[in-house]
């Protein structure tokens, strides 16, 4: 999708590259010869010119050199072979940077989302998670793939049955609360279903 959109032009990857260097791991060198891979390909050129780099920002061809391994090793672009008029030339591919990208935000992401689950239960235990607590949630999270909605579901029913909306008892009854959420989600499907067969049929007659 991102690939896509630094197609298109809808990609605003410099300004990107500048706020997360430092998260994603980039130096100020790294940053720099990454942007100009990135413009170079947008032009269609898919070379590396370690003169061209040198001449630009006056870096030493060795510094030059060091950050383009960089960038390769944590995959950054990678180098393929193109045959060319039944000649090989070796040319980048900006691919793995965007899946890199990708998976930088997707984490992010699930770390917004683990921190939302946190401060729900804190808010309706009214205490503070001790380190057991935090690691107990996270099984439920990393292990057994509860999200954000399950917690909240089952401590909506924790306090509507008047019980303590405790760790403990998130863990006694999530898995009891989900499974029955998805069988009434089921329920509701398999009827939705029946009800569009039956107008259908009446309205073929």
């Amino acid at each position: 999708m991102l690939e896509k959109l630094f197609i298109a032009n809808y990609f605003n990857y410099k300004s990107f590259i500048y706020e997360n260097s430092l998260a994603l791991g980039l130096s100020p060198n790294d940053s720099l010869i990454l942007i100009y891979l990135l413009e170079e390909y947008q032009k269609g050129n898919k070379k590396i010119d370690v003169s061209k780099i040198e001449e630009k920002f006056l870096l030493h061809k060795k510094d030059i050199n060091n950050s383009l391994s960089n960038l390769l090793e944590n995959a950054f672009y990678n180098v393929v072979l193109v045959d060319k008029d039944g000649v090989l030339e070796e040319q980048i591919t900006i691919s793995p940077f965007f899946k890199k990208i990708e998976d930088y935000l997707n984490d992010n992401n699930k770390e917004d989302t683990n921190k939302k689950i946190f401060t729900l239960i804190e808010r309706k235990s009214k205490k503070l998670l001790t380190a057991n607590d935090y690691d107990n949630i996270n099984n439920l999270i990393v292990v057994d793939n509860y999200n954000y909605d399950d917690f909240n579901n089952t401590i909506n029913y924790l306090e509507k049955a008047k019980l303590d909306v405790t760790v403990r008892n998130i863990m006694k009854y999530i898995e009891k609360k989900t499974t029955i959420s998805k069988a009434e989600e089921t329920e509701k499907n398999i009827v939705s279903e029946l009800l569009n067969i039956f107008i259908m049929q009446n309205e073929q007659k």
